[in-house]
């Protein structure tokens, strides 16, 4: 059976990939894996990076896929996978450019308080990057990525289109990853 993408077939894309149907995978794989691609880039610098992360997304997925039954929605839980899983790489390169830094002037190891003080910091300073965008992009970016909602519904919310909130959440991603070293720089002269 060959599997089309709309919202009528999810459920049934959940139930064959649950019980291991190989075609239903592929059909998933082929409609998220670019989306999933590009929405990971959206968080980490490098292409080679974010189909890396891809990659192991869907790998997981394949390997979970008796837990599928139980999901409603899969285009969410592709969506919070991608994410999680690009939190934990740039938490992951955080903690590996601590290691390097510290090496250079030989500091001793952080512990994890340390660890905690540093990320709430990274993201106080990403954040304040944040309320310093035009307001409907921050808006939009915090109704994404705070209030975890779907780019339907922040179009929805908001009267506006789902491309417009696309376009903002690009514009958002692009304007934070240009800073990310300034801020990452920051964070480490203030300790």
């Amino acid at each position: 059976m060959i599997y089309t993408m709309d919202v009528n077939t999810n459920f049934y894309l959940l139930k064959a990939l649950s019980q291991g149907d190989e075609k239903a995978y592929d059909a998933v794989f082929l409609d998220y894996f670019p989306k999933m691609k590009r929405f990971i880039r959206g968080f980490v610098a490098r292409d080679e990076d974010a189909e890396n992360i891809a990659q192991d997304i869907f790998m997981t997925l394949w390997m979970r896929r008796e837990c599928l039954a139980d999901v409603a929605d899969l285009n969410s839980y592709l969506y919070v996978m991608a994410k999680n899983a690009s939190l934990h790489y740039l938490q992951e390169s955080m903690k590996k450019e601590s290691v390097s830094i510290d090496d250079t002037f030989d500091v001793s190891e952080k512990d994890n308080f340390e660890d905690i003080l540093l990320t709430e910091e990274l993201n106080k300073l990403i954040m304040e990057a944040v309320y310093k965008m035009p307001e409907q992009r921050k808006k939009i970016f915090l109704m994404s990525r705070v209030e975890e909602l779907s780019n339907d519904e922040i179009a929805c919310r908001l009267n506006i289109s789902k491309r417009t909130v696309e376009t903002h959440i690009s514009a958002a991603l692009a304007e934070l990853r240009k800073i990310l070293p300034l801020i990452i720089l920051t964070l480490f002269y203030r300790l």
